[in-house]
């Protein structure tokens, strides 16, 4: 083994006994996600999400950012059709994915879309997160997809997509249920088409 790799493997365990000792002593005063609100506006049959979601992001995951590792962000949406027993049937479930991260040689946080691969700087952190709380003219479905003689209802949450974390990020015991983190499902009613 080179002396390169063998610093480089000090250093990244080195990093993750500091991101552990955060997460463990980290006191959750709050919910580190919440969704302050959620619509569907209709732009001729097509429904249109618009969201805000406020996040406050705990100390060791923005060390885990500062620090190069991209953190995966999501909001996911469903909609789903009323029963009055058994379990509402899904119409349609989307997951929206960024990931997070610091590149220190443009001094930036990166935003990036998994979903269109697009990335996007900002100068703070706190401004790139702004930035995936706010969704405007979200495409969700063609209404017409909907029956008019049921009812129907969304719902969305906002948060840490543990499914997505990074390989030194997961698996760790003493952190397992610090980074699953979202935010409770917001839900709201859907306006089908008109019989």
């Amino acid at each position: 083994m080179t002396a390169a790799r063998r610093y480089h493997r000090i250093t990244t365990a080195l990093l993750l006994l500091l991101v552990i000792n955060c997460g463990l002593s980290q006191a959750q005063d709050s919910e580190p996600f919440v969704i302050e609100r959620a619509e569907f506006n209709l732009d001729k049959s097509l429904l249109l999400l618009d969201l805000k979601a406020d996040s406050q992001l705990p100390d060791y995951i923005a060390l885990a950012v500062d620090q190069g590792f991209s953190v995966p962000i999501m909001f996911e949406v469903e909609i789903r059709s009323r029963k009055s027993y058994w379990l509402d049937p899904r119409v349609v479930s989307l997951k929206q994915q960024y990931r997070l991260h610091y590149q220190p040689m443009l001094d930036s946080f990166v935003v990036f879309d998994v979903n269109n691969s697009e990335r996007r700087y900002f100068d703070n952190r706190q401004t790139a997160v702004h930035f995936m709380e706010v969704v405007y003219n979200y495409p969700m479905l063609d209404i017409k997809n909907l029956l008019p003689d049921r009812e129907y209802y969304a719902r969305v949450r906002f948060g840490i997509d543990a499914d997505e974390l990074p390989l030194p990020l997961q698996s760790s015991w003493p952190w397992d249920d610090d980074w699953d983190l979202t935010s409770d499902w917001y839900e709201w009613q859907v306006q089908g088409p008109e019989s």
